[in-house]
């Protein structure tokens, strides 16, 4: 491998966690969350996503990433929806989350376009009134471009029974995303869940599995972040030896304290030292110069360091180049 720092993403592990997910929960669709550049594991992981998974996505950027790679799987759009982009998004085969009845009001839409309603029972980021569901069934009905796909709302025990009285007058329709990772107990209209984390390996928050049956088979983490062994120092105190590895991958590219141990030849190393631009690692003498060091991966996942918010601390390696099988992503953002 010609490059210093890199990630490589495991596509045998992917799949292994969509097949796990598939055949453990009963739900007709999966809605895998691909924002930011697939949580930077590169947008051309949908390449290997089979037919009944739904993308979701929250900016119009990584729409157009991942239409570069697939022109036909369903996208839903949660991104900020206007009179400025709202065509962009139709000409790009969006389906629309709809947090607010106003664009539908305003928008003179002349092609068949899907929708799908974001119900929230509290009324901060969707519909939350009988009288907006209402307008938005009459402006359905006056348009036969407009199809009402599917509603998709975070439920829980808690505000179930508002949401049934807020649906009420809702006709019936293919899709009910009414499940996410948080809430794992089926929902009885539910036939989707909307993953983030398990789809991508991370099994735990706040030290509790996503899914109650992991211990059957557990997720496994998709990515491996690779560097290697630029300079080997040794040193000897009081008849001690001390070999120390320096690595070049430190602060400014998001390594931190949290993460305390890499993994070389199968055997973890601890970090003693983050600079900018390098770290060193406490090595002995089965570690040469040029070894490749794996900073997290399978075998020494994320979730050995955070109990949550893992997704957001891969971002910061947003920057290093993504290797697939059978592809190479140099830059992970490009439109």
């Amino acid at each position: 491998m010609n490059y210093t720092n890199y990630i490589k993403i495991d596509t045998d592990n992917l799949k292994a966690n969509l097949n796990y997910l598939e055949n453990n929960y009963n739900y007709k669709y999966f809605i895998l969350d691909v924002s930011n550049n697939a949580y930077s594991h590169g947008m051309y992981l949908i390449k290997y996503l089979p037919s009944n998974i739904y993308l979701y996505i929250n900016n119009f950027n990584d729409l157009l990433l991942a239409r570069k790679y697939n022109k036909e799987v369903p996208i839903i759009y949660a991104g900020e929806i206007t009179l400025n982009n709202i065509y962009d998004l139709i000409i790009n085969n969006a389906i629309l989350l709809i947090k607010s009845n106003f664009i539908l009001k305003k928008a003179q839409i002349d092609e068949k376009i899907d929708i799908i309603l974001n119900i929230d029972t509290l009324g901060f980021n969707g519909i939350s009134s009988k009288q907006e569901i209402n307008e938005v069934l009459e402006i359905i009905n006056t348009n036969e471009k407009i199809n009402l796909l599917g509603i998709m709302s975070d439920i829980n025990s808690d505000n179930y029974l508002d949401f049934c009285e807020l649906t009420i007058n809702l006709p019936s329709i293919p899709l009910y995303i009414l499940n996410n990772e948080k809430e794992k107990c089926k929902i009885k209209q539910s036939n989707a869940i909307k993953l983030d984390k398990s789809i991508y390996g991370i099994n735990s928050i706040n030290k509790k599995k996503i899914f109650k049956k992991e211990e059957k088979g557990p997720l496994k983490q998709v990515f491996t972040l690779y560097t290697h062994i630029t300079k080997i120092n040794t040193e000897i105190t009081k008849k001690k030896e001390k070999i120390t590895g320096s690595i070049p991958l430190g602060s400014l590219n998001g390594l931190n304290d949290l993460i305390t141990y890499v993994q070389i030849h199968n055997t973890l190393y601890k970090i003693i030292d983050i600079y900018e631009e390098y770290s060193l690692i406490e090595i002995d003498k089965n570690v040469n110069l040029d070894d490749p060091v794996i900073i997290t991966g399978p075998s020494n996942p994320l979730e050995n360091y955070f109990a949550k918010n893992t997704l957001n601390y891969f971002n910061l390696f947003s920057n290093l180049p993504i290797i697939y099988n059978d592809y190479t992503l140099e830059k992970t953002f490009i439109y």
